[in-house]
Protein backbone atom coordinates (compact mmCIF):
# COMPACT_ATOMS: atom_id res chain seq x y z
CA UNK A 1 0.00 0.00 0.00
CA UNK A 2 0.99 3.70 -1.03
CA UNK A 3 1.33 5.01 2.65
CA UNK A 4 3.06 8.11 1.55
CA UNK A 5 0.06 9.11 -0.34
CA UNK A 6 -2.03 7.48 2.43
CA UNK A 7 -0.93 10.35 4.71
CA UNK A 8 -0.71 12.85 1.89
CA UNK A 9 -4.65 12.44 0.75
CA UNK A 10 -5.30 12.59 4.91
CA UNK A 11 -3.64 16.01 5.60
CA UNK A 12 -5.06 16.89 1.78
CA UNK A 13 -8.42 16.69 3.10
CA UNK A 14 -7.74 17.96 6.18
CA UNK A 15 -6.73 21.02 4.54
CA UNK A 16 -9.59 21.20 2.17
CA UNK A 17 -11.97 20.67 5.35
CA UNK A 18 -10.84 24.21 6.96
CA UNK A 19 -11.20 25.75 3.96
CA UNK A 20 -14.56 24.59 3.03
CA UNK A 21 -15.68 25.11 6.93
CA UNK A 22 -13.34 28.08 8.31
CA UNK A 23 -13.57 31.40 7.55
CA UNK A 24 -11.24 31.43 3.96
CA UNK A 25 -14.36 30.74 1.44
CA UNK A 26 -17.12 32.70 3.51
CA UNK A 27 -19.52 29.55 3.60
CA UNK A 28 -19.06 29.23 7.87
CA UNK A 29 -21.76 31.64 8.86
CA UNK A 30 -24.55 30.36 6.35
CA UNK A 31 -23.03 26.51 6.89
CA UNK A 32 -23.62 27.15 10.57
CA UNK A 33 -26.81 28.58 10.19
CA UNK A 34 -28.45 26.16 7.88
CA UNK A 35 -26.98 22.97 10.40
CA UNK A 36 -28.82 24.64 13.11
CA UNK A 37 -25.53 25.45 15.07
CA UNK A 38 -24.43 29.10 16.65
CA UNK A 39 -23.03 30.83 13.41
CA UNK A 40 -20.26 32.64 15.99
CA UNK A 41 -16.88 30.57 15.92
CA UNK A 42 -16.25 28.93 18.93
CA UNK A 43 -13.77 30.09 21.39
CA UNK A 44 -11.84 26.92 20.77
CA UNK A 45 -12.13 24.04 18.39
CA UNK A 46 -14.55 21.51 18.70
CA UNK A 47 -12.24 18.80 19.25
CA UNK A 48 -14.74 15.69 19.52
CA UNK A 49 -16.76 16.44 16.00
CA UNK A 50 -12.64 17.30 14.86
CA UNK A 51 -11.43 14.08 15.97
CA UNK A 52 -14.51 12.23 14.58
CA UNK A 53 -14.03 13.99 11.25
CA UNK A 54 -10.72 12.91 11.29
CA UNK A 55 -11.22 9.00 11.85
CA UNK A 56 -13.48 9.60 8.90
CA UNK A 57 -11.44 10.66 6.50
CA UNK A 58 -8.72 8.09 7.66
CA UNK A 59 -11.50 5.27 7.21
CA UNK A 60 -12.25 6.76 3.71
CA UNK A 61 -8.12 7.35 2.66
CA UNK A 62 -7.41 4.03 3.62
CA UNK A 63 -10.14 2.34 2.01
CA UNK A 64 -9.02 4.57 -1.56
CA UNK A 65 -5.36 3.22 -0.65
CA UNK A 66 -6.58 -0.63 -0.44
CA UNK A 67 -8.35 -0.15 -3.75
CA UNK A 68 -5.70 1.16 -5.53
CA UNK A 69 -3.43 -1.49 -4.75
CA UNK A 70 -5.85 -3.84 -6.72
CA UNK A 71 -6.56 -1.13 -9.42
CA UNK A 72 -10.50 -1.17 -8.36
CA UNK A 73 -10.96 2.48 -8.30
CA UNK A 74 -15.15 1.95 -8.93
CA UNK A 75 -14.74 0.05 -5.44
CA UNK A 76 -13.32 3.48 -4.01
CA UNK A 77 -15.87 5.55 -6.28
CA UNK A 78 -18.74 3.87 -4.64
CA UNK A 79 -17.36 4.09 -1.54
CA UNK A 80 -17.07 8.16 -1.57
CA UNK A 81 -20.36 8.00 -2.90
CA UNK A 82 -21.97 6.11 -0.20
CA UNK A 83 -20.24 8.35 2.38
CA UNK A 84 -21.55 11.19 0.84
CA UNK A 85 -24.83 9.44 0.49
CA UNK A 86 -25.45 9.17 3.89
CA UNK A 87 -23.80 12.63 4.81
CA UNK A 88 -27.00 13.77 2.61
CA UNK A 89 -29.57 11.43 4.19
CA UNK A 90 -28.11 12.65 7.69
CA UNK A 91 -28.17 16.09 7.29
CA UNK A 92 -31.86 15.90 5.61
CA UNK A 93 -33.30 14.04 8.31
CA UNK A 94 -31.68 16.46 11.16
CA UNK A 95 -33.40 19.54 8.79
CA UNK A 96 -30.50 20.85 7.74
CA UNK A 97 -30.71 23.83 4.79
CA UNK A 98 -29.92 22.40 1.20
CA UNK A 99 -26.98 25.07 1.18
CA UNK A 100 -25.70 22.73 4.58
CA UNK A 101 -25.65 19.52 3.04
CA UNK A 102 -24.39 20.56 -0.49
CA UNK A 103 -21.18 22.29 1.50
CA UNK A 104 -21.17 18.73 3.68
CA UNK A 105 -21.57 16.71 0.58
CA UNK A 106 -19.46 18.70 -1.59
CA UNK A 107 -16.50 18.50 0.76
CA UNK A 108 -17.09 14.36 1.27
CA UNK A 109 -17.00 14.42 -2.57
CA UNK A 110 -13.85 17.03 -2.66
CA UNK A 111 -12.44 14.91 -0.61
CA UNK A 112 -12.69 11.73 -2.25
CA UNK A 113 -10.81 13.30 -5.46
CA UNK A 114 -8.23 14.66 -3.39
CA UNK A 115 -7.69 11.25 -2.13
CA UNK A 116 -7.54 9.96 -5.38
CA UNK A 117 -5.41 12.26 -6.60
CA UNK A 118 -2.70 11.63 -4.33
CA UNK A 119 -2.52 8.46 -5.32
CA UNK A 120 -2.26 9.24 -8.76
CA UNK A 121 0.27 11.57 -8.53
CA UNK A 122 2.61 9.85 -6.07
Amino acid sequence: MNWIAFIVGFIACSAFGFLVYGPVLGLQKRWAEGSNIDPEPPEKMPMGPLFTNWIAIALLAYIVALTETTQNLTVALLAILACAAYVANTGAWINKSRFAITVDVGYVLGSGVLMILAHAIL
